[in-house]
Order: structure tokens, then sequence, then C-alpha cells
């Protein structure tokens, strides 16, 4: 549960970033009122759709836990799942939401392209503060002796409350004309990342006992390639809403960002191995290790820049908005091409 929900959940802020980052470029944030009116119909699909993503999870868990045993029944199991899944998506979704809302219009009021920012930070913060309020949530609604008769009430009225807060977001969603077609949006390139990923955590559970090292760098590498693909796909995705072109972009556009991007990532990315080794030393590192994982962090983040681009000129061709399809596509084949690049580091030297 803890890792679809962790994914599908920092997919729909990132989502939420790209947009809000592109109404920001196209002046559509200039005034105080218009900026109030943009974020809170971001907020209200954001929240809509942690909503849809915490509830489907938990209902996922339950049927998954069936053949676990226990004894717990499936209905009370169901009801403290959807409880914990969908109170941990929305307030988690409502503290990043408002952090990326801060980060956009301050960063523009400031003059710096938060197609630049917006999706990293949204990133580096989503997976700590789930983390934090699942905690919290799980021990407020599952302490107590499940022996005791009725155990499950509060879980299930909040299960009820989610439901209920669902149904108003989608009527305030559908009411809005800019928002109201987002709805039915990127829900495939979100199973595609959930599915991904999961391939990706089990690579890193096979190869964890053979390579100790392998599971804290998989983060890192995944990580900062995801950043630098998300923020080429919202700075493309921003081109093609200024210029409201329905073909593909030049196969010369932006390829100094992905240089500029690419001469980013691999010093970082070393530089992150480098203190790792220093601070929690798992195996020698050599020179050739060293070599090897920057080669591999080099490919990976060429292989999900180039993504990003073809991605984002493939989906408005096709008449859908990258800001709703596009990041799912690049987190997902981001995990899975880096945990297998660094597995093959680690296996070769």
């Amino acid at each position: 549960m803890v890792s679809v929900l962790l994914n599908l959940k920092s997919n729909i802020e990132l989502n939420m970033s790209t947009r809000l980052s592109t109404q920001a470029n196209l002046g559509e944030l200039a005034t105080r009122t218009a900026a109030w009116i943009a974020v809170r119909a971001n907020m209200e699909l954001l929240l809509l759709q942690a909503t849809m993503v915490g509830v489907g999870v938990g209902i996922i868990s339950a049927v998954l836990s069936l053949g676990a045993g226990g004894t717990t029944g499936f209905y009370e199991s169901a009801t403290v799942l959807v409880a914990v899944g969908s109170s941990t998506a929305v307030v988690g979704s409502a503290i990043i939401g408002a952090l990326i809302a801060a980060t956009v219009s301050v960063s523009h009021a400031f003059g710096i392209d938060p197609d630049n920012i917006g999706t990293p930070i949204a990133s580096s913060f989503g997976d700590m503060v789930t983390l934090v309020v699942l905690g919290a949530a799980a021990g407020a609604l599952v302490r107590g002796d499940h022996t005791r008769e009725a155990w499950w009430v509060w879980p299930a009225v909040v299960a009820l409350a989610s439901v209920v807060l669902g149904a108003v977001l989608l009527r305030a969603v559908r009411t809005n004309g800019r928002m109201s077609h987002r709805v039915a949006e990127g829900w495939l390139p979100l199973a595609y990342a959930a599915a991904t990923s999961s391939v990706a955590g089990v690579i890193v559970e096979r190869c964890a006992s053979r390579f100790p090292g392998l599971p804290a760098l998989v983060p890192v590498i995944n990580g900062i390639g995801g950043n630098v693909g998300t923020v080429l796909a919202s700075r493309i995705s921003t081109s093609l809403h200024r210029h409201h072109s329905h073909h593909r972009p030049s196969l010369h556009e932006h390829n100094l960002t992905i240089v500029v991007l690419l001469l980013i990532n691999v010093p970082v990315q070393v530089g992150f191995l480098v203190t790792h080794q220093l601070l929690m030393p798992t195996r020698p590192l050599t020179t050739v290790f060293l070599l090897a994982y920057a080669a591999a962090a080099a490919v990976h983040a060429l292989a999900v820049l180039l993504l990003a681009r073809i991605a984002c000129a493939f989906m408005w061709t096709l008449g859908h908005d990258p800001d709703d399809c596009v990041n799912p596509f690049i987190t997902g084949t981001g995990d899975m091409l880096g945990t297998i690049l660094l597995a093959l580091v680690f296996v070769a030297f």
C-alpha cells in the first residue's frame, strides 16, 4: 500500500506543479484575484484526485490482503485501509499543494521560472510529508484493542467523510469549465507509473541482500534523474501552451536545456555517491565503480530527458495536455530504468 500510495500521490502533485507553472508563465497569475482562482481550481482538482487515489489504494490493498488471513474481517480491514489511505492522501496533498502554490507564486513574482523549481520542490518534500502523515493517521485510526467490538467505528467515519469530500470536490471541479475535463485525464499514465515503480521495488528487494549499498543509492539516481526529466517536461509543456501549436516541436528545440540538465545531473549524482560512501560506507569506492556509476547516471538522465521531449510532443499531438499525462511516464520509466542500471553497475563492478 505504502509504495503505490507514495507513487500515485507524488505524480498528481507533480501534475499540479506543472499545470500551475504553465499558468504562471502564461500570465494567468498576474493579479491576486487571478492567482487565487487558479490556485483554488488546482487545489480542488488535486484534492479530488488524492481522495480517489486514497480510497482506491485502500480498497485494492484490502482485496490483496484477503489471502494473508488474520483475525480481522475483510470489511473492517477495508474500512481501516480506506480511512488511512484517503486521510493520508488528502492531508498530505493539501500540504504539498499549498507548498507548490507558494513556490510557483513567489518564484514567478521574483522573475524566476517556476518550471525550473516547482517539480523538484514537490518531489523532494512529497514523500517525506506523506510518510509523516501516514504514520500519524495509522497511529490515530488503528490504535486500541482490535478485539473490542466496534473498534472500527472511527475509521468508518473517516472513510465515509472521505467519500463525501470526494463528491463535494467532484461537483466543484465539474462546475469549473477549465478543470472539468481533467477529472478523467491521466489515470492510465498513473497506473503505468505504479506498475513500473512496483517492478523497480521488486528488483531492489532481490538485490538488497547481495548488495547492501544498492537500496540507499536507488532514491538518488532515480530521484535526481526524475527531477531533471520533470523540469524539462514542465518547460516543454509551457512552450507548447504558449505557442498554441498542435504540431510536434522542432527536434532542436530545448536541446540547450537538455545539455544543461545533463551537466547538472552527473556532478550532483557523483557528489551524493561520494558523500554517502563517506558517511555510511558499504563498499570500497574505487575509481572504476565511480566512473561506472557516473556513466549509468548519465545514461539514465539522457533517457529520461529524451522520453520527456518525445512524450510531451506525442501527447500534445493526440490532443492531451502534457501537464496531466507526461510526469507519470517519466517517473515510472525512470524508476525502473535507474534501478536496472544501478543493479548492473553493482553486478559488474
